[in-house]
């Protein structure tokens, strides 16, 4: 057995990524997997990343410090993103594909785990909670792979339209095959089921999976199905942890000017005393972006930082207000986010997403007290008391856009700006315009470029990377 689970981890992966070795798959130390501890292991990461920078971009919630660079096409593929430039085709660009290469090897980890903890020497139930824990990491995989490179989720082509690869076990005789929307989804939920009922109240690391973790999962899934109920009543599971809580911004900012007065007059100094580690309690699971320190440096652009109270919002006032000089190559209005010490957690779920994903739910289901009621409990924790209001709306309609406005502030810089974006132009057919507002630095004069996105732009699905398409049977499911 030993020696299987060593050959047959090494055909995967060179099957996914041939310029990685077996070392890759097998926890520091080890050359064989033997103990349940070593399976456990697998489902811990180096840097567990999630590269969407690209999402930013595309998103609009980003630009460059160095816009010529962009507007020279230097980067091509944050400037066709940024651009919305329909006259290029990614792929040209896409020789491999960060994440795409990042979530299949994952997944090749978990599949290790599903097909042999239980064989292994060590205590029943962590094999159990491993088996669990890979299961719904698997499913969060392939929920990202789909959402970025797949049809967003329409039930009436989902069953016909072309989704992604996916391997449901280790079998080393297995052809790679290409499901559909409605398959890649019906495994995704399979998985979650399955875990569900193993997955531990409270996980052992930062990036290992929980059970409110698998709620919050399980409730976005059926969101972006359009399946209300079901999401609301996952939204409400994972809400009911003893031990998740969301980040106490007032309670933080009071003690920080308590400990030091200069910040309230030096708000440059913000970005020295802020402090969130990846074990904060608001984090259901923590993951990075591209890296630790993501999303610093990044330039957030004006239609996004309008859209935060400047004066008593604290993701402004903490994380983006440093007063720092405009650079004159970034574009008008940009302002840096610079925030190393708060770890952001792009690539994971967060508990007030989830407060997000209810109080849409209940606009959705016409119940506008209880949509204001959920979004009010976030906002609480994100505003100074003394300029904190309540929210209002004239009905459920109104509530619901309240909310979008606030999943926008609350979750930038993660998957949820792209996916988003996908979600709403496919269900209410928007479509979208950017403004793109620069300063010449020579003669000081303003220039605005707009741009539209339609609701079918093929920009809204990515390309598979080449490497991909030439190591399988893959049908694109973009033209560009």
């Amino acid at each position: 057995m030993k020696r299987y689970i060593t050959i047959g981890s090494l055909w995967l992966i060179m099957l996914f990524s041939a310029c990685d070795n077996f070392l890759d798959i097998v926890p520091k130390g080890k050359s064989v997997l033997n103990s349940t501890e070593d399976y456990l292991g697998l489902l811990e990461e180096i840097s567990p990343n999630y590269d969407m920078g690209n999402f930013w971009y595309l998103a609009d919630e980003v630009c460059s410090y160095n816009m010529p660079t962009l507007d020279a096409y230097q980067y091509p593929l944050p400037a066709i993103c940024f651009f919305w430039d329909e006259t290029k085709n990614r792929a040209d660009y896409m020789e491999t594909d960060d994440l795409y290469e990042k979530c299949y090897k994952r997944i090749m980890r978990y599949n290790v785990i599903i097909s042999n903890i239980g064989d292994s020497e060590g205590d029943a139930t962590d094999k159990v909670t491993g088996m669990a824990q890979a299961r719904i990491m698997r499913a969060y995989n392939y929920f990202f792979l789909v959402n970025k490179f797949a049809k967003f989720y329409d039930k009436n082509t989902a069953a016909t339209d072309n989704g992604i690869i996916i391997h449901e076990e280790l079998n080393l005789e297995a052809k790679s095959k290409q499901y559909t929307v409605a398959q890649v989804y019906e495994m995704i939920e399979r998985d979650i089921e399955a875990a569900l009922p193993d997955l531990p109240e409270r996980a052992t690391g930062v990036s290992r999976p929980d059970k409110y973790f698998g709620y919050a999962l399980k409730a976005k899934v059926h969101l972006f199905k359009r399946e209300i109920d079901e999401a609301l009543a996952a939204g409400l599971e994972a809400l009911k942890s003893d031990y998740h809580k969301l980040w106490d911004m007032p309670a933080l900012h009071t003690k920080l000017i308590a400990e030091n007065p200069i910040l309230g007059m030096m708000p440059s100094m913000w970005s020295s005393y802020v402090y969130r580690t990846e074990d904060d309690p608001e984090n259901l699971l923590y993951q990075f972006g591209l890296n630790q320190f993501d999303p610093s440096p990044s330039y957030v652009r004006k239609p996004i930082i309008d859209l935060y109270d400047k004066t008593n919002d604290l993701r402004y006032v903490m994380c983006i207000s440093y007063a720092m000089p405009a650079r004159p190559t970034a574009e008008v209005g940009a302002m840096p986010m610079m925030c190393q010490n708060i770890k952001w957690n792009c690539g994971g779920i967060r508990l007030s997403e989830v407060y997000l994903m209810v109080a849409e739910c209940y606009a959705r289901k016409d119940d506008k007290t209880n949509a204001l009621y959920y979004l009010d409990e976030l906002r609480k924790m994100r505003f100074l008391p003394a300029g904190y209001k309540a929210s209002e709306a004239a009905d459920a309609k109104a509530a619901f856009q309240l909310i979008r406005d606030e999943r926008k502030r609350e979750l930038l810089l993660t998957s949820n700006g792209f996916f988003d974006m996908r979600r709403f132009c496919a269900e209410f057919n928007e479509t979208l315009t950017k403004e793109y507002v620069m300063k010449n630095s020579t003669t000081g004069e303003i220039t605005t470029k707009t741009y539209t996105l339609k609701p079918d732009s093929p920009l809204l699905i990515w390309p598979f990377p080449k490497n991909a398409m030439e190591t399988s049977d893959l049908i694109q499911n973009t033209t560009l």
